[in-house]
């Protein structure tokens, strides 16, 4: 079965996990991913969990690497050095796409800004992913996504309970999601060069994907303006006590999410065997529900704590409710739904290790996506890739000697 992007080739000049997390989506389509690395260290990720500590702990596999780097090759390059720029230029001249999330300045020095590149390869897919944008006074503020998708979007401001501590951000949520964006907008772009024999540059930034996250309440914002206060509420005064956390008599939370409340009413109060409560006229339409939503929610907490969790699935199950309990990372990956769905994959690691690893999160019927290999050591191809571009042994030997390559 051919891959997607099978014969497109893609320059990844990227540290950290936005920009390579997006890079490994495409090498699973297919592409021959060169990824660019400095000699004097690599990716700061490689440094997340050190060798060393890895060894102590009895570890062969570095979660967050494998993650955010499979399925590319790697070579290392100093673009600060003359003969760096030049194999940087050569590798752009065969590519298809390029990738960077350096901030602008960073790129701009070593001479790699789109409408330099797009002087040596015209027909290039040039993707920049910034913190702030290409513009304005933030244009090379640092950026991490949890300061610039999380924080700055405003998406942190109306999570949480109110008057307690901000919720962080668990993980790299932003910078994962937002290298969806990314991979899709390059496949676009891709696709624009077929029909119209064009290049192009693709903008994206952690501060516009919080903001799409974020995008109900600055939606509500934009168009009713200070009529909406979006702040935080508590979840004993939702809105709508059918979209709403609870927690059952073994301390288990489960989530209702029921926005049809006059579709769904009815059942649910014959699910907790309250049916009095159908026809109540404090209750008996949505209007008066969202209404007296705080005294709904205040029943129902008292009905969920006298049975368990596993007491009540029974009755929602019975009466086809919307709902789903809280669920760890361990009873997620125990789920037959995961099984089922083939989201995990198997790979090998150089040291004969097969680990699992998450799948892209989504499928082509007829281009199958897979993890193509583990990802790579640093400097594994450096070699491999030069003599691909045309150098001899002596020129690569030369490399070396001038710490060009490592």
């Amino acid at each position: 079965m051919r891959a997607p992007l099978e014969g497109i080739r893609v320059i990844e000049l990227c540290h950290w996990v936005l920009g390579p997390t997006c890079a490994r989506i495409l090498g699973e389509l297919g592409a021959d991913v060169i990824k660019i690395e400095d000699p004097r260290g690599g990716d700061p990720v490689r440094g997340l969990l050190p060798p060393g500590l890895m060894k102590e702990r009895g570890l062969t596999v570095n979660p967050f690497w494998e993650h955010w780097n499979g399925s590319k090759r790697a070579m290392t390059l100093d673009l600060n050095r003359e003969q760096g720029k030049e194999v940087i230029q050569k590798l752009i001249s065969i590519g298809d796409i390029f990738i960077t999330n350096f901030r602008a300045s960073v790129v701009d020095k070593f001479g790699l800004d789109y409408e330099k590149v797009k002087t040596i390869n015209p027909k290039i897919v040039y993707a920049q992913a910034t913190g702030f944008g290409m513009n304005g006074p933030h244009r090379d503020r640092a950026a991490f996504d949890d300061t610039t998708f999380w924080i700055r979007s405003g998406l942190m401001s109306v999570l949480g309970e109110p008057d307690s501590p901000p919720v962080p951000l668990r993980g790299a949520i932003g910078d994962l999601s937002s290298a969806v964006f990314l991979a899709g907008a390059i496949g676009l772009a891709l696709l624009a060069r077929e029909r119209y024999g064009i290049g192009q540059k693709i903008d994206i930034s952690l501060l516009a994907s919080g903001m799409w996250a974020a995008g109900e309440d600055i939606q509500r914002r934009l168009i009713w303006g200070e009529r909406v206060t979006n702040k935080k509420f508590s979840r004993k005064s939702a809105p709508n006590p059918l979209r709403n956390t609870y927690q059952a008599k073994d301390g288990k939370w489960f989530f209702f999410m029921m926005l049809q409340t006059d579709r769904f009413w009815e059942s649910v109060c014959k699910a907790i065997g309250r049916e009095d409560m159908i026809a109540d006229r404090r209750f008996d339409t949505h209007e008066k529900r969202v209404l007296n939503s705080t005294e709904i929610i205040s029943i129902f907490d008292g009905i969920f704590a006298t049975r368990t969790r596993e007491e009540w699935a029974l009755r929602f199950e019975q009466y086809e409710l919307v709902w789903e309990p809280e669920t760890t990372i361990s009873e997620v990956l125990s789920d037959p739904q995961i099984n089922s769905n083939d989201y995990i994959a198997k790979v090998q690691h150089p040291s004969g290790t097969v680990f699992d690893l998450l799948r892209v999160p989504y499928q082509l019927s007829e281009t199958r996506i897979e993890p193509r290999f583990s990802a790579p050591e640093l400097s594994q191809h450096t070699e491999e890739i030069l003599t691909e571009l045309g150098y001899d042994w002596n020129q690569i030997a030369q490399l070396k000697e001038n710490k060009v390559i490592l």
